[in-house]
């Protein structure tokens, strides 16, 4: 399992948005002026957000970026208010030894982009949506985490009201 706050066992981020491989998230913070909001809402004016580890979403979950960069503790709100990410994936890597970042990155790229036509019907070239990917870090992969997470998000850098599906 990866640890929450450990740089040592932190997971790789990348994003497809810009169609290449990134190693980190580069789009952080809410909507200003001018930044597109896709959807509809009438949230009540404050709604809660639970703190919990990014490691801990699951698919159908909506959620903001971290406040600061390499914290893995996200906002999780309901996914009819404004908010940054929809969790939309989950797999396993299957290989039994690392097989060094830049496969991971390989293996993780493809699985979430297969789960991004299943779930959107569109290829984020073809779609305002793009993702970004959670990968295993090599010192998470040796305390045998193989898990990919697949996060929805908007090309334009803005934020979603309400879940978006397939």
């Amino acid at each position: 399992m990866r640890a929450a706050f450990s740089s040592a066992r932190r997971p790789a981020r990348i994003t497809t948005a810009a169609l290449s491989l990134a190693l980190i998230l580069t789009a952080c913070g809410g909507p200003g002026t001018g930044e597109e909001t896709v959807g509809a809402s009438t949230p009540t004016p404050a709604v809660p957000a639970e703190n919990t580890s990014i490691f801990q979403l699951s698919p159908g979950q909506c959620y903001d970026r971290p406040e600061e960069d390499g914290l893995y503790e996200v906002a999780v709100v309901p996914c009819e208010v404004a908010h940054d990410l929809q969790m939309y994936a989950l797999f396993q890597l299957d290989e039994p030894a690392w097989p060094g970042t830049d496969t991971v990155h390989e293996l993780a790229d493809a699985g979430c982009r297969q789960q991004f036509l299943a779930f959107t019907g569109a290829t984020p070239e073809e779609s305002e949506f793009g993702y970004t990917m959670y990968t295993p870090s090599e010192g998470s992969w040796s305390e045998g985490d193989r898990q990919v997470q697949c996060a929805l998000q908007l090309n334009s850098g803005g934020r979603m009201v309400g879940p978006q599906s397939g």
